[in-house]
């Protein structure tokens, strides 16, 4: 409890600093003890100060807080000891907010590595972000957890916190912590900023725009397939890089600022490229056919695809966490200029056409492909964690 609290207090902003003072002291002179209702006295005061209840926190938990997520926490959230935090933002900057949960079962295998969960949450948010063309800077954490948690298992999820903190360049400024019957349950509210100017929704593209997609797609579908043991796919020599893919996305975070300076319309990629597009489509207002042959595709997927059902898993299954975007035609030069000169692939898939939304992926002999369905359901009875 001791360790827990001296890594809280040195996380402490200027502002606390006579609250730092106290605890110096009670640390040097006074004990544990001391310290401990030291502290249980501050969040005392501050419940008192905000108008709430006069209630005991937790000891348990507040350690638990100062050791694994205090150490997250950056300017503004005062060691994760007040309610809320201050977010700045530069001038002439706006913030861009996304939350996403992911839940076990669902999103992903329960017995899933804690690290690899904790990084998965926090990736599909930034892909959010950099699909705005947003640079991240912070996010806020609720944790849901089943009841036979252990400590184990929050010192992994927090490390793996920790190393995509160092990665990207974030800080954790709060959230929260509760018991969820089928947990885990992992709820991540991000946020970044940029100029609002330069903002990419869904509804932007216009007929001749181009449309370009980043990374390779459907790899971490079919990973899911690897995942639950399915024979054929665990054979493939290229299973452990698709495994990989689908534990721990990997979102084009640096070509955020590709997506502010050149998109007319972006989104990333969630559900399924095919779904995803249709969603861009209809909010903008065209229509888009795409060759199958300029859908990019890992070495791995293409193995892959010889496997009845593989096709249409890799294009509608979800998990890419890559970006779908728009670039008018007069940019398109100085944007694949960019592109070549940088570490992220960007494919051309097509242009918008004037139309209502409508989405085709079409096979050399030009038919289109057909798929039982367009995306992931979330509401779909039959389907297992993605």
């Amino acid at each position: 409890y001791l360790e827990a609290i001296l890594r809280t207090y040195n996380l402490l902003g200027r502002r606390d600093n006579k609250y730092k003072a106290r605890i110096k002291i009670l640390v040097h002179e006074e004990g544990i003890e001391s310290l401990r209702a030291a502290v249980e006295a501050e969040f005392e005061r501050q419940m008192a100060e905000a108008g709430g209840p006069r209630i005991q926190p937790d000891p348990d938990e507040i350690a638990r807080i100062a050791a694994y997520f205090a150490p997250l926490s950056g300017d503004g959230s005062f060691g994760l000891l007040d309610d809320a935090a201050l977010v700045r933002v530069a001038p002439g900057k706006a913030l861009v907010v996304t939350q996403d949960a992911i839940a076990g079962g669902v999103h992903f295998l329960r017995d899933d590595d804690p690290s690899s969960i904790a990084r998965k949450a926090l990736r599909v948010n930034l892909s959010d972000l950099a699909a705005k063309g947003a640079t991240p800077s912070a996010f806020s954490l609720a944790l849901g957890l089943h009841e036979d948690w252990d400590e184990a298992w929050i010192a992994g999820f927090a490390n793996g916190l920790a190393l995509d903190c160092q990665e990207f360049g974030l800080s954790l400024s709060g959230g929260d912590t509760f018991r969820a019957k089928d947990g885990p349950v992992i709820s991540i509210t991000a946020w970044g900023e940029m100029d609002p100017e330069d903002y990419a929704s869904r509804l932007g593209a216009r007929p001749g725009d181009r449309l370009y997609v980043t990374g390779t797609i459907g790899d971490a579908a079919l990973g899911l397939k690897v995942r639950l043991g399915e024979p054929d796919y665990c054979a493939l020599a290229g299973a452990g890089s698709l495994l990989e893919r689908y534990l721990l996305p990997a979102p084009p975070v640096a070509f955020a600022p590709n997506v502010a300076r050149f998109a007319s319309a972006a989104m990333d990629i969630s559900d399924g490229l095919v779904g995803d597009l249709q969603k861009l489509a209809r909010a903008s207002g065209v229509d888009f056919e795409i060759a199958l042959d300029a859908v990019p595709f890992s070495a791995s997927t293409k193995e892959a695809l010889a496997l009845p059902g593989a096709l249409e898993a890799a294009l509608t299954g979800g998990d890419d966490y890559q970006i779908l975007l728009t670039v008018p035609e007069a940019l398109c030069g100085a944007f694949e200029a960019t592109v070549r000169h940088g570490d992220i692939l960007a494919s051309l898939l097509g242009v918008a056409k004037k139309g209502e939304g409508r989405v085709a992926v079409v096979l050399p002999d030009g038919e289109a492909v057909r798929v039982a369905r367009t995306s992931f359901a979330h509401f779909e009875p039959s389907r297992g964690p993605s």
